[in-house]
């Protein structure tokens, strides 16, 4: 659970700190301090990504009809594990972002039904992107998670904007962006190539605040 707390007045040289420099402040010490927590919809817990969910992870990933739209391959145990490595420490190398993943886990059965991933600069645009396990499409998994997601982007991380990024070819997805309240705000050509053809993209946006 989170407090919703007033910020503390700061001083600089017995000055009043300037509100977009508290901002700063504020937002230098989220990136310092940051715990990714679990979030909660009605039929699921999002779950931050730990070590301990690499073998579930690795038979989640490990189905090749999870990639026609993306220009990745299953990830071997190994290349599962280092990815693991990297998300936990929720932040990338660089510390410009924070990283964001989580395990979506279904409340009654306890299999894991998504992978949600986010990612959120100091500039407060977020990003986001997920993966819907085959058996568990089209039954609104990707939209229910979501929403927990945005709200939480918006109303504790208070994000500008959320942004995605998703094939032209990807019908699906561009549902669901839209289901969120999204728009598409550009269409960038040729944007990838992987399996023997070129990727165009949709870049899809929601914005909360100036």
């Amino acid at each position: 659970m989170f407090e919703n707390k007033e910020p503390k007045i700061r001083y600089s040289n017995e000055r009043f700190v300037k509100p977009n420099d508290l901002q700063n402040l504020l937002l230098d010490e989220l990136f310092e301090n940051f715990e990714q927590p679990e979030l909660f919809s009605s039929r699921f817990i999002l779950e931050p990504i730990t070590e301990s969910h690499k073998v579930e992870l690795y038979q989640f990933f490990n189905d090749l009809e999870l990639y026609h739209f993306v220009p990745l391959d299953p990830p071997t145990l190994e290349q599962l594990e280092k990815r693991c490595s990297r998300w936990i420490t929720r932040r990338s190398p660089d510390g410009e972002e924070l990283w964001l993943n989580w395990a979506a886990r279904d409340n009654q059965n306890r299999e894991i039904v998504a992978h949600i991933q986010g990612g959120l600069t100091r500039d407060r645009i977020a990003s986001i992107g997920y993966i819907v396990g085959q058996k568990f499409q089209k039954k609104g998994v990707a939209t229910e998670c979501l929403e927990a997601v945005f709200l939480y982007l918006d109303k504790v991380l208070q994000v500008k904007e959320i942004r995605a990024w998703s094939d032209t070819r990807n019908k699906a997805s561009h549902k669901v962006a839209k289901k969120l309240g999204m728009v598409q705000v550009e269409l960038i050509k040729s944007a990838d190539f992987f399996k023997g053809i070129t990727s165009d993209e949709y870049v899809f946006s929601k914005v909360f605040r100036k």
